[in-house]
């Protein structure tokens, strides 16, 4: 399997935190909560384990498989297959595994799919067991793994006798689709289809689990009755509380309201849908299903047109973490969970793979920079769940929402171990193997080792990204060949230059990007400039929070106010439309960090009175933006994105 290392530069010292402090640091509240203790059932006193523990594991897992094959690490690698270890051993005779219904609920395992997570967590076993196997050739976790599998395709199908029941909480049917690429087993890809085209048919499989319920109850007297309800209530609640059972009862919030392949707008729970998403486009691929493509396209332009954030966030609803509708895009009560973003990517590089649309990188490129960039603190300790575009520390007390600093654990620990594993994968995003030769996504320092007709290709990239517009690609062949590099052309800057061996190259362009046609000699060097002019960025009209006001931008940075560097009531400035920014080096936020500055003027009131008829006074300030991945790491602090414009 070919694959691209990070070889240098601000993402490999990125990479390297990852491996050295985040890795630890999400490990150790994982051991420090229990969730390793309870797959021994050696919880401490008032410990309860959680049903979707063992996804929060299998992340992690994943992530260090990952890195153990770019860079091995024995300790690593033992730590992580001792984890994996406890797992498996929970495993029944029948192969169902799930150590928290082993451990009391055997009973009702498979009885309440919309919320209790046990395909989800099904699935994140199967791609940590996918990247066992990657790494050793042979791995009893993926025997594990597809002993389980072959359980639940005996349980779940269209056949009478069988659940005709579909994940909650989808992610079994992407590791499927992994599985099938991965081993050539044409059951993984069976019960991924399966789960996807039985989803929302009537009658709905959820409705029927409440159904069920009700026959359980029957016969129940009035106080019995009431506590079954009760318990069935708690169990339709997520980890955020009862406040959003009535999301759980609605079958958009799990995208089962509808066939996927009926589906033509976002709904529900963000992470779920994009996680859908992102294995149609797989079955699309593998099955050569037409309808799915379709429905995937519609699908993708209904988010990036109308409800994806202007940093790549994807959720608008802060209750049920959820798509609302069109154009709804509020900057203090944004949800934009980190795992939303990162499934976003997933969902653009699996679309990438079925036709050559610079788009699919361009969005990569803005969530991957941005959102996911954004969710960890500097220091590689501390995660955002959830990524706001305005924060004003007091509204969210009064809302009880996560403050405005990142926080080392979160009860619900979904995005931690999500994003030490695509950073552990980021060399998947930056080039891909094509028929015709060589794609290039990302502009990130990497190594791409091919072979065309027997002959051995390096393509080598070392970038200045994300803080100068320069990028080289060096090749080098072991024999004259000609073949194609494509080169994605950013849409922020579609006059992108190219000079190979320090000619001007005038390229043509094929699905946006720039096509590279030579006979190519060892020693080549493309050279690749970007204008990274700060520009101003505003919104459709329909968007009403951001009417007339503008977002900064640089390159692929979202940039930001902190009141850090201006003062309190960001809302009070206004940016002039002619606003020019001056360019300066602040190492104290981050080595080679750019800043920018510009003129604009503050409104206050001389009148002390709430309301009034006078005019608010203009008062010119200089103000001073920071990228948006590094707020939140000076204390807690107002913070805009969206700036009042003239």
């Amino acid at each position: 399997m070919a694959t691209t290392s990070v070889t240098s530069g601000f993402w490999r010292d990125r990479l390297d935190l990852n491996r050295s402090v985040s890795m630890p640091a999400v490990l150790k509240t994982f051991e420090d909560t229990g969730r390793v203790r309870a797959l021994t059932g050696d919880l401490r006193p008032g410990e309860a384990p959680h049903m979707f523990w063992e996804s929060d594991l299998a992340k992690w897992i994943e992530a260090a498989f990952i890195e153990v094959r770019q860079q091995p690490d024995a300790q690593l690698l033992q730590t992580a297959e001792e984890i994996f270890d406890k797992i498996i051993a929970n495993q029944e005779s029948d192969g169902y595994l799930n150590s928290y219904f082993s451990a009391g609920e055997l009973e009702n395992r498979f009885t309440n799919l919309r919320v209790r997570h046990e395909l989800y967590c099904a699935g994140h076993l199967l791609e940590a067991a996918l990247a066992h196997a990657q790494l050793k050739g042979e791995s009893r976790f993926l025997e594990a793994m597809e002993r389980y599998m072959d359980f639940i395709a005996a349980e779940f199908g269209p056949e009478p006798e069988k659940r005709q029941g579909y994940p909650g909480h989808q992610e079994i049917e992407l590791a499927l689709t992994k599985a099938y690429e991965q081993t050539g087993k044409a059951k993984f890809l069976e019960l991924a289809h399966y789960f996807i085209d039985e989803r929302g048919r009537d009658p709905k499989y959820f409705a029927l689990e409440d159904d069920r319920l009700e026959e359980q109850i029957a016969g129940l007297n009035v106080d019995d009755r009431r506590g079954r309800y009760a318990e069935h209530a708690a169990a339709h609640s997520d980890s955020h509380g009862d406040r959003r059972a009535r999301w759980n009862r609605d079958h958009s919030y799990a995208q089962a309201h509808a066939r996927p392949v009926d589906q033509a707008t976002a709904e529900g729970h963000s992470v779920r849908a994009l996680y859908m998403y992102s294995a149609m486009a797989d079955l699309a691929r593998l099955r050569d299903d037409p309808e799915m493509l379709a429905a995937c396209r519609t699908l993708w332009r209904n988010i990036v047109d109308r409800r994806m954030y202007v940093h790549g966030g994807l959720g608008s609803a802060h209750i049920g973490e959820r798509f609302s509708f069109d154009y709804d895009l509020p900057n203090d009560m944004a949800y934009a969970e980190t795992c939303a973003s990162i499934a976003l990517m997933f969902f653009a590089e699996r679309l990438s793979r079925i036709e050559r649309r610079s788009e699919y990188a361009d969005i990569i490129e803005r969530a991957l920079y941005n959102t996911v960039l954004a969710s960890t603190s500097r220091d590689g300790q501390a995660f955002f769940y959830d990524n706001y575009l305005e924060c004003q520390p007091e509204f969210l007390r009064f809302q009880r929402r996560r403050r405005g600093v990142r926080d080392e654990y979160h009860s619900c620990s979904c995005c931690p171990p999500n994003v030490l594993r695509i950073l552990a994968d980021l060399g998947r995003y930056i080039f891909a193997e094509v028929p015709a030769g060589l794609e290039v996504h990302q502009f990130i320092s990497g190594s791409r080792q091919l072979v065309r007709d027997g002959e051995s290709i390096t393509v080598t990239q070392t970038s200045d990204f994300p803080w100068k517009g320069k990028s080289r690609l060096d090749v080098h062949v072991s024999a004259g060949q000609r073949f194609t590099i494509f080169v994605r052309v950013p849409d922020w800057d579609p006059a992108m230059s190219i000079r190979v061996n320090g000619e001007r190259y005038d390229y043509s362009l094929d699905g946006g990007y720039a096509v590279i046609d030579r006979d190519w000699q060892d020693g080549d060097r493309v050279d690749l400039a970007f204008d990274f002019t700060p520009r101003v960025v505003r919104s459709n009209p329909m968007v009403r929070y951001d009417v007339r006001r503008a977002a900064v931008f640089r390159g692929p940075l979202l940039y930001c106010l902190e009141a850090q560097d201006n003062f309190d009531n960001l809302n009070s400035i206004v940016l002039p439309d002619s606003a020019t920014f001056e360019e300066q080096s602040d190492d104290t936020l981050a080595p080679g960090c750019i800043v920018l500055s510009a003129e604009a003027v503050a409104l206050t009131s001389e009148d002390a009175a709430l309301y009034t008829t006078a005019r608010p006074t203009q008062k010119p300030v200089t103000v001073r933006f920071i990228p948006y991945f590094l707020w939140a790491n000076r204390g807690e602090n107002e913070m805009l994105v969206w700036v009042n414009q003239a």
